[in-house]
């Protein structure tokens, strides 16, 4: 009886097999024809984001040049040319309410290595702020989510941030150093949390966080209630669940406290070499009576952000924009109550299976909807607008940049929440986002396209100075670091404030105001804001001038004696008999004047 081999009778044979063709060897390894794709796939790849990328950087410089330079941005160009110059520590001078010393002032000062003392620098540095907070959106939005799930993610991002609102959007998130460029360095921080265990700090994490949100803090104390304040709440809510005080979120509950320490013992550190001083943020509770007020405008404000502010928009590409625009403000705010939701469900599920506090339940798997990094952005944009809300900040739409950090963070969150949903949606929904990707893009390219460069505000004045040889001089606080810029520091301008002249310690320099050093001959007076000085109020102080010119809002006095010398000073709120009479602006926590 022959052999059987599944029920097949004949002799056994032995098997014969294909024979598999052998790839060359290549020096260093075998090269596979899918990895040969694979790597070209990812050239190709990198090469169009970088593209794109480029394509965005102009048309967002394009729109950034829409807007005049005024003396708050120059203020901070002349800031880093000091720096750039060995006054590291900018001794002597007196800042605004935010620094911006660790974030936009190192940037500016990058920036004019390569263009020197001009006013493009601030255009240059707007539109790559507004870049980095893509990319690190976008960054913090794909998580640990890899192929076309992160490109998913990554898209919404992309499609909430890329069209802002025309004219008033641009001097909000494309104008000079404000709390714009604030949510650059938390999202840094967003992603050492999220990615802890792959970034180069390893277990050093914590350490990243702290001193990337302290950073912020030093720059602005918002990073304190839109950066460290939500963490340190979202840590604390996560450790309460898991009924324990160890893990992760411990770790973070310290470095979101110990980030507003150690910022305050940095300024005190500056303040104590002889380096710069800032202005406590002036910010106070908001009658009960006003609260509805601030709500119409805290959601004004925060459609002007997202480009979906209707009533401001003209054309019918623009509305379709703003249409497109609104639907996304409304996908952030479903991720909003959704990540809430999702987190007082978690919370239920732990108390009946049990779990640490990284929300690992009692068999070694994770909790579903448990995102750490999506439960702080939600904190942050809910504290954010809730202090908006309380305070005396919300006056009217102009005051969206106060709450801008929505903006990036709520783009993030949406894109964490409903990205990967994107990929099984129905195919007429995903026709409708192609529509509206197609509506955002056309938009972008138009209005890149139709936005026309702008020149510093006062820029006649400067012009005029620089031809007449008139080097130092004395004006309006929006008259003033404006010209220093726009004449590329030929012209020197130090700012006064009124209604009679006196120096002013806002973005200035005490050094300006010495009269054994400079020699002040001429005075420009900004005839639209009286409260900075007014003509008549300089004859009275100075005597009749010897020249008058008037360039529309502007009017130069020349005179034929140095005006340095004898003048009083406004030293916040007091005056003061000359600038170095002025006391000494300590630092104060951040938030200290709620107290007062």
């Amino acid at each position: 009886m022959s052999p059987t081999l599944g029920g097949v009778t004949g002799p056994a044979q032995r098997a014969t097999l294909p024979t598999i063709p052998r790839q060359p060897v290549q020096p260093g390894g075998v090269r596979t024809p899918a990895a040969t794709t694979s790597r070209k796939t990812r050239l190709v790849t990198v090469g169009a984001v970088i593209a794109g990328l480029a394509v965005l950087l102009l048309g967002y410089l394009r729109m950034a040049r829409a807007t005049p330079t005024n003396s708050d941005a120059a203020a901070n160009a002349l800031q880093a040319w000091d720096m750039l110059h060995g006054d590291v520590l900018l001794r002597g001078w007196t800042l605004s309410d935010v620094s911006f010393y660790s974030t936009e002032l190192l940037q500016y000062a990058l920036i004019e290595l390569f263009f020197g003392l001009d006013q493009r620098v601030v255009h240059v540095a707007s539109a790559t702020t507004y870049l980095l907070l893509i990319v690190f959106a976008s960054l913090a939005a794909k998580g640990d989510a890899t192929g076309r799930a992160a490109w998913a993610r990554v898209a919404v991002v992309v499609a909430t941030l890329l069209v802002p609102q025309p004219h008033g959007g641009w001097a909000v998130v494309l104008y000079a150093p404000d709390h714009t460029g604030t949510a650059v360095p938390l999202l840094l921080a967003w992603l050492l949390v999220d990615r802890r265990s792959a970034t180069p700090l390893r277990r050093w994490w914590p350490v990243g966080v702290l001193v990337v949100l302290a950073l912020a803090q030093v720059a602005d104390p918002l990073a304190m209630f839109i950066g460290a304040v939500p963490l340190a709440l979202v840590s604390a809510a996560r450790l309460i669940r898991g009924r324990t005080w160890r893990g992760t979120d411990a770790h973070l509950l310290a470095a979101g406290a110990g980030s507003i320490v150690l910022a305050h013992a940095l300024l005190a550190l500056v303040w104590w070499a002889g380096g710069f001083s800032v202005h406590s943020p002036v910010a106070r509770f908001s009658p009960v009576a006003e609260l509805g007020d601030h709500v119409v405008t805290a959601v004004n404000a925060t459609a002007h952000n997202y480009g979906a502010y209707l009533p401001a928009l003209d054309g019918p590409l623009a509305l379709a924009a703003g249409l497109v625009n609104l639907v996304l403000l409304l996908l952030v705010v479903a991720a909003l109550g959704a990540t809430v939701v999702r987190f007082f469900r978690t919370s239920r599920t732990s108390r009946t299976s049990g779990t640490s506090g990284d929300g690992i339940s009692a068999d070694g798997t994770s909790l579903e909807g448990d995102d750490r990094v999506a439960q702080v952005l939600t904190a942050a944009i809910l504290v954010n607008l809730a202090a908006f809300i309380a305070s005396t900040q919300a006056g009217d739409i102009g005051s969206a940049r106060q709450i801008v950090a929505v903006l990036p963070f709520g783009a993030a969150l949406a894109a964490r929440v409903w990205g990967d949903r994107l990929l099984t949606a129905a195919p007429a929904v995903r026709r409708i986002g192609a529509v509206a990707g197609v509506i955002l893009v056309v938009a972008f390219a138009t209005q890149s396209a139709g936005a026309k460069p702008q020149p510093p505000e006062a820029h006649e004045v400067a012009e005029y100075l620089v031809a007449h040889d008139l080097r130092y001089g004395l004006g309006s606080y929006w008259g003033s670091n404006v010209i220093t810029l726009a004449s590329n520091g030929r012209a020197q301008v130090a700012p006064v404030i009124g209604p009679d002249i006196r120096s002013y310690r806002w973005e200035s320099d005490a050094d300006w105001y010495d009269a054994t050093k400079h020699d002040a001959r001429f005075l420009v007076i900004d005839l639209k804001h009286a409260r900075y000085g007014t003509v008549d109020a300089a004859v009275t102080q100075f005597g009749v001038p010897v020249e008058r010119h008037d360039f529309g809002r502007w009017a130069l006095l020349v005179y034929d004696h140095n005006l340095l010398a004898g003048l009083p000073a406004q030293c916040g709120g007091l005056a003061a008999a000359t600038h170095t009479h002025c006391p000494p602006l300590s630092p104060k926590i951040p938030g200290a004047g709620l107290l007062d």
